[in-house]
């Protein structure tokens, strides 16, 4: 069992959340304190927030259908049959795709979203990990280390990371994390392209998260990266006490200059809108569901 917090408005550090704030101010205070700004409704906001797009599409159903056949696995290993798998894919596309708005579409960059393609993406990056080694190694695991699976859980993966400043609030939520004896081994599904710092950034939060929930009772924490586009990749970066220091003090850094934009730290309260600068990369904007917001799209 994962440990649990009570709630608490304190910013909470995510490697997804400091991308934000890096890549634009406003886009960082449209995406998590739309409720503070005056000069647009929040269902605005909040219908532009909920905008997908293809890529985040193909990426977030090829983790849902993953994660069903590994719930699935826990309970049978049966062959699974390609022909029924394509037909579950196309199911999941279909019922996913019924209320979602696509970036694509509601910016006029395309008339309508192609849903064969999108059923032929996941099916296909659903297929290189069913074909690879590492399925069949996971399909051999013990009944011991199934019972202990976690599968995409519930919730945001809130932990707790301990710096020599304190104790960091963080969310470093894991796709797959199994045990193997002594060992317990983190996969994270990737369908896009290879981000080697960002991703190697994941790994060691997904690391100390492990390390934090399970109080080390694991001789070896293995982290690593599972590429499902082309064919089948692995990158299993070694992580060293010196890496695990540097992004505990990246973190405290990170997590600082967020909270510079907090007038209250304690209750997370945004400064103006106004001091949340748009970036000065105007390209970045086309990429941006907010963009019809700022005047740039």
């Amino acid at each position: 069992m994962l440990k649990q917090f009570p709630f608490t408005p304190i910013l909470g550090w995510s490697v997804s959340r400091f991308d934000t704030f890096s890549y634009c101010k406003r886009k960082y205070f449209y995406t998590y304190y739309g409720k503070s700004d005056r000069e647009f409704p929040f269902a605005k906001i909040s219908q532009l927030k909920a905008l997908t797009s293809e890529a985040l599409t193909i990426g977030s159903l090829a983790h849902d259908v993953i994660e069903a056949i590994l719930k699935r696995l826990q309970k049978s290993t049966d062959v699974i049959d390609e022909t029924r798998m394509k037909g579950f894919v196309k199911a999941q596309v279909q019922k996913y795709m019924l209320d979602k708005v696509f970036s694509e579409v509601y910016y006029k960059e395309k008339d309508e979203i192609d849903e064969s393609y999108i059923i032929d993406s996941v099916f296909n990056a659903v297929m290189i990990f069913l074909n690879s080694d590492r399925f069949e190694w996971v399909k051999q695991l013990p009944e011991a280390s199934k019972k202990q699976w976690i599968i995409e859980p519930g919730g945001y993966g809130e932990t707790r990371i301990q710096t020599d400043r304190g104790e960091l609030k963080a969310y470093c939520k894991v796709d797959f994390m199994l045990p193997d004896g002594k060992d317990i081994y983190i996969l994270d599904w990737k369908t896009g392209k290879a981000d080697e710092y960002k991703h190697r950034k994941q790994l060691i939060g997904y690391s100390l998260f492990a390390s934090f929930h399970f109080e080390n009772k694991f001789d070896r924490i293995i982290p690593i990266l599972a590429y499902l586009k082309g064919e089948y990749s692995e990158v299993v970066p070694e992580i060293s006490k010196d890496d695990i220091e540097k992004f505990k003090d990246d973190m405290y850094a990170e997590t600082r200059a967020m909270q510079q934009l907090n007038r209250d730290i304690e209750n997370n309260t945004p400064v103006a809108k106004d001091e949340f600068t748009q970036t000065d990369s105007e390209s970045k904007c086309k990429y941006c569901e907010f963009r019809e917001l700022c005047g740039r799209n």
